[in-house]
């Protein structure tokens, strides 16, 4: 297995809500201009590409096909993936392997999610649906009669659940919620592409918000996003040849278990805050990257957070924290820009969700870190030697874990 580095990170100019001034394929060829403006390469250097988004959710089928013109598609290779949240990530793993096996040199990944041209809960709906109705000759119960209704409330409902839980477990209130909205709100104020930008964002300015699904409050929730990212990844050997600063992906995983929105042929409701797979994949990937103690050795973290509690949750799911004692830290200022383990640097989902994007986002933001090359004001005021990126999707119970550091680790 070969060392991969990421020489290249490009944005669309921005995230906004609705692009209007562009289709998705301009979009997405803005993102991939971007990011060759930050490397010596030119389209035709490119061996391959892996893309993915969410198509239910502009309600148009086989994007990586009528938009290949505007990523170097034509004539090479193109992978799509579709794996939920974790999209973005998963899209970044494939890239991963196409290098690592030694099949190809140099490949572009990107996500993108255009929502603003289709229904992102119509979309939810189109992947639940299928799952929902195969388990209704089993005894699911559709009218929420009994237990809980499989969908009902969309993703901010289900997430109630997993906060409800996290809170009652570590002893958190939802004035840390609210506290840890704040602080990447005012985080995505310093990055020039964040979605929603809040300076000087307070705990009482979240708290001002109404509440949609308690604990959740309107404020504690992501936006729906319109953006694409684009990385150059390449190999080791390639890299001096590439960009006079890269980051090294050095161990990833990931790992699924059953959906988290209950365990229904046996009756029971599975805590949708025990998030395991989170803790399965991290351990490998920690392992994979030889990190030993992540407390101590991860310098900031990149976490989907979609819900601001998650973020708390995550962080103690990933074994940065102990468990229960985020709060704390929340309280302690450790999660802070400038804190022991800075947390969200660029805002987080929270504040940008182009859905296909978000979970890859969560890597290149970790790669800017290490290069130093994050922008606005973001940029942890530390050396970031190693940093730690997270994806979450599926039907909520489907982690990727990735580990960049600031060199490659030892074959």
């Amino acid at each position: 297995m070969r060392n991969v580095a990421i020489a290249g990170v490009g944005y669309t100019n921005v995230f906004v809500s609705k692009r209007k001034d562009m289709n998705a394929p301009e979009m997405i060829a803005e993102a991939v201009d971007n990011a060759f403006r930050n490397t010596n390469l030119r389209p035709e250097d490119i061996d391959a590409i892996v893309i993915g988004n969410m198509q239910t959710f502009e309600g148009v089928n086989l994007p990586h096909l009528w938009a290949s013109e505007h990523f170097c598609g034509v004539g090479k290779p193109v992978m799509r993936v579709a794996t939920g949240g974790t999209t973005g990530m998963s899209v970044v793993h494939a890239a991963y392997y196409h290098i690592a096996c030694g099949l190809y040199d140099t490949v572009l990944a990107i996500g993108w999610e255009k929502q603003s041209e289709g229904d992102s809960q119509v979309g939810l709906t189109g992947i639940v649906l299928p799952e929902a109705l195969a388990l209704v000759p089993l005894g699911l119960d559709m009218t929420g009669k009994q237990g809980m209704v499989f969908s009902g409330g969309g993703s901010t409902g289900a997430a109630s659940f997993q906060a409800m839980s996290y809170l009652a477990k570590s002893g958190g209130t939802i004035e840390h919620i609210d506290k840890m909205a704040a602080l990447e709100r005012g985080n995505a104020a310093l990055n020039p592409y964040a979605h929603l930008k809040v300076p000087n964002c307070k705990p009482e300015d979240i708290a001002a918000t109404p509440i949609v699904s308690y604990p959740l409050r309107f404020g504690h929730t992501c936006p729906t996003s319109d953006g694409a990212t684009c990385m150059v990844m390449c190999s080791a050997e390639k890299a001096p040849k590439i960009a006079d600063k890269v980051a090294w992906i050095n161990g990833l995983a990931n790992c699924a278990s059953e959906p988290t929105t209950g365990n229904l042929l046996e009756g029971l409701l599975t805590d949708p805050a025990e998030q395991m797979p989170a803790k399965i994949a991290s351990k490998k990937a920690y392992e994979m990257a030889g990190i030993t103690d992540p407390k101590k050795e991860i310098d900031m973290a990149e976490f989907y957070d979609g819900f601001a509690h998650q973020s708390m949750m995550w962080s103690e799911r990933l074994g940065l924290f102990d468990e229960g004692k985020a709060p704390e830290m929340l309280d302690k200022g450790v999660m802070n820009l400038d804190g022991e383990m800075p947390v969200n640097p660029s805002g987080g989902v929270l504040c940008t969700n182009a859905i296909g994007a978000s979970a890859m986002n969560r890597v290149s933001e970790c790669a800017l870190q290490i290069m130093g090359l994050a922008e606005g004001g973001h940029q942890v005021p530390k050396k970031v030697r190693n940093a730690l990126a997270h994806g979450w999707g599926g039907l909520f119970q489907y982690v990727t874990v990735t580990v960049l550091g600031d060199t490659p680790r030892k074959m």
